[in-house]
């Protein structure tokens, strides 16, 4: 009984040495495993504009909310229209080339409405005001109408025979013609002529200052004795 009872102490003082080293470390007995929680960005980085285009840079097209597209040289060209007026109604945006397909050359003065795919069936256009309607012209600048608004331009050049045939164009070419009349011949528009008118040089009021006349004074001759 005593032998068993020595034997049990002995082995908890051995016990009790092994644990020491391990608590005056001050590590636990049992660790428990660390997660990585990811941070993700709560909002989109800025974009960040490009500082030099290289010579090789494609062409652009830029659209705007009115439907107007643009051809640029660049993107930097097209961010640029937008720094020179940051505030201003037109405001260009990076489109698809597609829309550019009726803008002829780059530059601003280039400047037309987007080409449009054509839908499945014809739009249902809503009612617009007398302001609101447009001059079309042929393709071949021969026949002109009013239609009341780009909707109807959109089916005309759909629907119609032949297709893609009108153009928006000065309203000034459909003048006296009636919304949802035939199509007329396009009235020319007067052509300005430069008139040059030639600049003659003014002739001077003053009369020039008369010569100074030489006079001759005669001396009278004493005759000798």
């Amino acid at each position: 009984m005593q032998l068993t009872t020595l034997t049990v102490s002995v082995l908890g003082l051995g016990l009790l040495l092994l644990q020491t080293p391990m608590l005056a470390s001050g590590t636990p007995a049992t660790t428990s495993s660390s997660r990585v929680i990811p941070i993700l960005p709560t909002s989109r980085p800025l974009c960040l504009l490009p500082p030099i285009c290289a010579a090789r840079s494609p062409r652009v097209c830029g659209r705007t909310s009115e439907g107007m597209c643009r051809r640029f040289g660049n993107i930097c060209e097209l961010l640029e229209a937008n720094g020179r007026d940051p505030l201003g109604s037109r405001r260009w945006t990076h489109t698809p080339r597609k829309d550019c397909r009726r803008v002829r050359e780059v530059g601003a003065q280039h400047a037309y409405w987007c080409y449009q795919d054509c839908p499945n069936r014809p739009r249902a256009c809503p009612r617009s005001t007398a302001d609101q309607e447009i001059c079309v012209r042929s393709r071949n600048h021969q026949a002109c109408k009013v239609l009341a608004n780009r909707c109807q331009l959109l089916n005309n050049n759909c629907f119609s025979s032949p297709r893609d045939n009108w153009r928006q164009t000065d309203k000034r070419h459909c003048a006296q013609m009636q919304l949802g009349g035939k199509p007329h011949a396009c009235r020319q528009l007067p052509s300005i002529e430069a008139t040059i008118r030639p600049v003659l040089p003014t002739l001077s009021t003053t009369e020039p200052p008369k010569d100074h006349e030489s006079t001759t004074t005669l001396r009278p001759t004493t005759g000798r004795s």
